[in-house]
């Protein structure tokens, strides 16, 4: 399991994650640095494609006959998205985010495209490693 493709980088990235995360939480950094949200949710979104891929082409439990560009992007797309529009609501529901506030629609749209973009990073670099083996 350890020895299959990005299973190192999912678990890097996911430490980045955290780590960012846990700085930010006690430095407020989401509330003092704008932009470090935005960096927060580029690696969240990769990390989500890399488990997402992971799970679907590499870690056994499925079978696909059909690794092309195209489905590499269906699987990383679909499933960052899917995890990011959850995590919007999911602040909706804590509190954190208020839909009365002026800058709500730009956040979320930047945090989704944020998650995209990582989502995007992580489908290439997998697919581009995919295609060397």
């Amino acid at each position: 399991m350890f020895k299959k493709p990005l299973f190192l980088e999912m678990f890097i990235l996911l430490t980045i994650v955290g780590i960012l995360n846990y700085i930010a939480t006690i430095y407020h950094l989401y509330w003092s640095i704008y932009e470090f949200d935005s960096v927060v949710h580029f690696f969240g979104g990769a990390t989500l494609s890399a488990f997402f891929l992971w799970i679907y082409f590499f870690s056994g439990f499925f079978n696909p006959q059909n690794r092309s560009l195209k489905q590499f992007l269906i699987i990383s797309i679909i499933g960052a998205i899917f995890i990011g529009v959850s995590w919007e609501i999911f602040e909706l529901f804590l509190g954190e985010a208020v839909l009365q506030k002026a800058d709500y629609p730009y956040d979320t749209m930047m945090d989704l495209i944020m998650d995209f973009l990582g989502a995007l990073a992580i489908c290439f670099y997998a697919f581009i490693r995919e295609i060397k083996n």
